[in-house]
């Protein structure tokens, strides 16, 4: 049985740094501002965590981890094709539009790339996935797994990163334009 206070404590610190996150840019929170907004002290922040950037990415993470999830399973059961590409695509749309203003400051941080870093990963762990479960001969010839999977995930963080601090477009319009750089071979 998890103790009720490590619970109440990880629920502070996550609602804390998203607060916070929300805000300004991850690279200018501090431990100390994690702290005084969860009521917490810094021993117990780092019982949790290494850095705010470490705990933010703990806190969006398992969000994107259940979504890669939810489309393997999908897709071991049959359902593929660009449906079932542009459906998880909408799950992480969701998810980035929920966290929209977190995403929005942390993307372009410079100084602190942990969450840009995580979406990749997000993003590359799950197209390499998908790319080893493709029947044998669909990848075109040349085309190395990991290198594609890499490609695509960079250019999905860009095209959301893009989004975010473009011109103001419609979620639709970044689904549409994410789904449309899907290559052709992917499904």
């Amino acid at each position: 049985m998890v103790d009720a206070r490590i619970v109440q404590t990880t629920r502070a610190l996550h609602a804390a740094v998203l607060q916070l996150a929300s805000q300004q840019p991850v690279s200018t929170i501090t431990v100390a501002d994690v702290t005084r907004a969860a009521g917490i002290n810094r021993a117990t922040f780092y019982s949790h965590a290494t850095s705010p950037g470490a705990l933010l990415t703990a806190v969006l993470t398992p969000e994107l981890d259940e979504i890669r999830a939810d489309d393997h399973a999908l897709r071991e059961q049959g359902t593929s094709g660009p449906d079932a590409t542009r459906r998880a695509l909408e799950r992480v749309v969701d998810h980035v539009v929920r966290h929209r203003e977190v995403y929005r400051l942390a993307l372009p941080d410079a100084l602190d790339a942990s969450i840009h870093q995580a979406l990749a990963k997000h993003f590359e762990t799950s197209s390499v996935q998908h790319l080893q479960s493709l029947p044998e001969g669909t990848l075109p010839e040349g085309v190395a797994v990991h290198i594609a999977a890499g490609s695509y995930a960079h250019g999905l963080v860009g095209a959301i990163e893009a989004w975010l601090v473009g011109k103001r477009t419609s979620r639709r319009t970044l689904l549409e334009t994410m789904t449309l750089m899907t290559p052709s071979w992917w499904h």
